[in-house]
């Protein structure tokens, strides 16, 4: 039993928030056999994971982070009811997609983030400890978001966006539900064309020129 918990110990801990102790209850609840002990032993570690969330426990979907965080580390084994729904295994670790490029050397590791996203990762990962990291860090984690919510024309959860940023920083960038807030999909896209405030600051600047000045709008370029 004590080479058990050895190897216990070894393994890679898939959201290192939680803790081993954690990890190790899941573990142990996936093999249960009874759904209703295996239910109940489901629902005392969510009331412990509780415990661990410091920031946004305020937060509508709080208590579904908790259930879709249970089934990841569960390595979506876990044979419950849940009440709401999870990530699935295919969101969580869909494949990469690969393309050669001809103006890169090395094609991105992620097509949809491409090396702006990755640039911006390494940029983070250069900064010291300090607000103004985790800032930067919070900024690109959108901005994946908002490219992989463009590139497949669908939403995603935040933990697929955390777990990518995650394996892009090589396990230096952590960002999970409880510490960072990512917008939802449809304001992501909303926003990814024009700028209506900047819009109407042009605006502005336009009609304080006259009525009269018709080569105003001749510098301004088509968003392709």
């Amino acid at each position: 039993m004590l080479q058990d918990y050895k190897e216990n110990d070894a393994k890679p801990l898939i959201l290192p928030q939680y803790g081993r102790n954690v990890q190790n209850m899941v573990d142990r609840c996936v093999e249960i056999e009874d759904p209703a002990t295996r239910q109940q032993c489901a629902e005392t570690i969510i009331d412990t994971m509780r415990s661990f969330a410091t920031t946004d426990k305020d937060r509508e979907d709080f208590e579904q982070v908790l259930w879709d965080h249970l089934y990841i580390m569960s390595r979506f084994r876990l044979d419950v009811d849940f009440p709401y729904p999870v990530t699935s295994q295919e969101e969580y670790e869909e494949p990469t997609v690969r393309r050669l490029d001809d103006n890169t050397q090395r094609p991105p590791i992620y097509r949809h983030y491409g090396h702006v996203i990755e640039r911006m990762v390494e940029i983070v990962k250069g900064l010291p400890e300090g607000e103004e990291r985790d800032e930067l860090a919070r900024i690109t984690a959108v901005e994946m978001k908002r490219q992989y919510c463009s590139w497949n024309k669908s939403s995603v959860a935040d933990s697929k966006i955390f777990a990518d940023l995650y394996e892009l920083s090589k396990g230096e960038i952590y960002l999970d539900e409880h510490i960072c807030t990512l917008p939802e999909a449809g304001a992501l896209t909303a926003t990814s064309g024009n700028n209506p405030q900047k819009g109407n600051n042009n605006n502005r600047k336009n009609n304080n020129r006259g009525r009269g000045n018709k080569g105003g709008n001749r510098n301004k370029k088509k968003r392709r």
